[in-house]
Order: C-alpha cells, then structure tokens, then sequence
C-alpha cells in the first residue's frame, strides 16, 4: 500500500513540474511578442489600428498593413464617394495598423498570414487593394461589406 501512494506522489509531481516548465515557456513566448508591440509603438512610421477585433480568438486583433508609402497624410485624401479617409477606413472600419516606410506592399492577416499588395502605387489604389484582399478574407468580408452601408 505504501509503495502504491509512493508512485502516485512521484507521478503528480512530474506532472506537476512538467505544466510548470511548459508555462513558462510559453511566458517567454508572450513576452517576445509583448516587445515586438512596444517596439512597433515606438516608431514614428507606426500607426495603430483605431479598433480590434475583440470578438476573435487570435494572438493579435488587428492586420498590420506594411507599406513603401512614407506619409500618413496620402491616406488623408476620402475613400471613394464616401466622408471617411483613407486612413480612417483602413485603421478603424478594417482594423488594421499601418506601417509607413517599409521595404514593400503586404497585409499581415490575424492569424499571421502574409500577402503581397501592388508596388508602386498610390494610397487610393494601395487602399482598394486592401479593401479587395480583406473583402475576401472569411472575417473580412463582413468589415467590408459594412463599408457600403
């Protein structure tokens, strides 16, 4: 009898340790991606998305639009016949950052996916762009679709 509480002892202690080590693991994971937000907040060609997406079970609640275009104020300009910006569309109604002088065009989805957006282009065209590629993401098309209401 003894010995049958002895190996029970020793078995909720390994299991013990063992959540104890994967946690902290995955503390170190948090903190990585904690920094990587910071670092995004300080820089000046960072511009935070208005809203996120609460309602998602992502490790990130907005898209992170990267582009080549160096001033905010391109997106200043309205989004087809409508009284919202560009930016404005892009950061609040779509939920998403924007990351000014960057080495290319890509839209960085929720769920970390990458996709590449036109080159060489201006906002208005670089904004339909976006609008389109989200339009066709499965939680996108529900943002997008508000856009016209």
């Amino acid at each position: 009898m003894f010995y049958f509480q002895k190996s029970h002892s020793l078995i909720y202690i390994t299991i013990f340790l063992i959540l104890g080590c994967l946690s902290c693991a995955q503390e170190k994971t948090n903190d990585r991606d904690y920094q990587a937000v910071i670092d995004h907040k300080k820089n000046s060609n960072f511009f935070d998305a208005l809203r996120l997406r609460t309602d998602l079970n992502y490790n990130t609640q907005k898209r992170i639009l990267y582009t080549t275009l160096s001033d905010i104020d391109v997106f200043g300009l309205n989004y087809k016949q409508t009284n919202m910006t560009l930016e404005y569309v892009i950061r609040d109604r779509l939920h998403t950052a924007i990351f000014l002088n960057q080495e290319k065009n890509l839209l960085e989805s929720m769920d970390g996916s990458r996709f590449n957006l036109p080159q060489n282009v201006k906002a208005t065209a670089l904004t339909d762009a976006v609008v389109n590629l989200i339009g066709g993401m499965y939680y996108g098309a529900a943002e997008v679709e508000a856009l016209a209401q």
